[in-house]
């Protein structure tokens, strides 16, 4: 397996240094996303009152949506992906450095060796990243759906998030 990620990058490049800041953005990206279960706790306990020592729903109020209480708890996973063009970037110009690897590249028998090397761990780094992001927002909804009241919710919550991400202009 390590020899196959070696193959990842141009040679002689810092394989362990680029997947430890890896690991260390996409960590610190899961990090951040936790925020989004201090909005849900802080939104979920508006929804009671205390009565002595029970806590009461309050009648007719409605748990604010989805994309609200997420907010913006998932945008590090987009700056990872949008992070690996400049790997994409240094991984190219790191083979006109030093011993200009670049001429040896070139002159392998298999033309896509060069492109293989720049393109092969950001590409995978942005798939996983893009990939995480979609698995925490539907867990994160997941858990939205089971902790809030059924009398609390408003109508059509996913479809409010296609229009967040999606109609918004965010992925297009």
């Amino acid at each position: 397996m390590k020899r196959k990620l070696e193959n990842m990058v141009p040679p002689g490049a810092e394989l362990q240094q680029e997947l430890k800041w890896i690991k260390t953005g996409l960590f610190i990206s899961f990090l951040f996303s936790l925020i989004y279960f201090i909005n849900l706790m802080n939104e979920y306990q508006s929804l009671f009152v205390t009565v002595g020592h029970k806590k009461l729903l309050i009648d007719g109020v409605i748990m604010k949506d989805f994309v609200d209480i997420l907010g913006s708890s998932l945008i590090g996973f987009f700056i990872v992906a949008l992070g690996m063009i400049a790997v994409l970037v240094y991984h190219f110009l790191y083979h006109y450095q030093g011993s200009k690897s670049i001429y040896l590249m070139k002159r392998l028998p298999d033309r896509w060796e060069l492109w293989r090397r720049c393109l092969s761990l950001p590409v995978l780094t942005a798939g996983l990243s893009l990939c995480t992001f979609a698995v925490l927002l539907i867990a994160y909804f997941g858990i939205y759906m089971a902790v809030t009241p059924e009398s609390c919710l408003l109508p059509n919550q996913w479809n409010k998030i296609w229009d967040a991400y999606f109609k918004s202009g965010m992925f297009i």
